[in-house]
């Protein structure tokens, strides 16, 4: 269900993943600041290459790795790390469209539709759900984090998730804005209750 990361690098491996808007660079270290309510936190995340695609694995104090992989399709990245659903064990997991379309398609108006069908099980019960994730280039900007001050895209998120635990329903929606720069990657997130900005990218 997702593509197992490796540190081995080089053009070759990258060829399916290059759009540099997320740079394949396995030695680099994104560091980001979280902040909501409670104040905030900062994680790191590490890439990791393979023939396919490649892994990106976020690491906060006091919490195991959280690895979130993807495959590539000539330039566009698709996820293929099922979320959490309610707890439940996911057993199944399809997805339409992609998650980073290529670099040409990307320009202001330009909008896309990721979806993933996730079925499980929780205590022995059916479970399942489907995430709807539209997305839409609003503009090109200079957007200021803790990292520096960066020209990047400004995309805005709206999503759905329908899903079920047995009969029970699950139902929610979510907005959020990202800003994403060429060669370096997403920079900021702007949610309902949190922002993530990058702190510092070592390279």
């Amino acid at each position: 269900m997702a593509c197992t990361g490796s540190s081995l690098a080089g053009p070759s491996l990258a060829s399916p993943c290059e759009n540099n808007v997320k740079p394949m660079q396995p030695g680099w270290t994104w560091t980001y600041r979280d902040t909501d309510k409670n104040g905030p936190v900062l994680y790191e995340m590490h890439r990791t290459l393979d023939k396919a695609g490649y892994t990106d694995t976020y690491t906060t104090p006091g919490k195991p790795p959280a690895p979130q992989s993807y495959r590539c399709e000539g330039g566009a990245h698709i996820n293929i790390t099922a979320p959490s659903v309610a707890g439940a064990q996911i057993t199944r997991l399809t997805v339409q469209g992609v998650s980073y379309p290529a670099l040409p398609s990307w320009r202001p108006g330009f909008a896309w539709t990721y979806i993933m069908n996730l079925e499980g099980k929780k205590s022995g019960l059916g479970a399942g759900a489907v995430m709807t994730l539209k997305y839409r280039i609003l503009s090109r900007e200079k957007v200021s984090v803790p990292a520096g001050t960066f020209d990047a895209w400004k995309v805005a998120l709206d999503g759905d998730v329908d899903a079920h635990v047995s009969i029970v329903p699950i139902r929610r929606k979510f907005t959020e804005t990202q800003w994403i720069a060429q060669d370096v990657g997403l920079i900021k997130i702007q949610r309902e209750a949190s922002v993530s900005e990058l702190s510092a990218l070592k390279k």
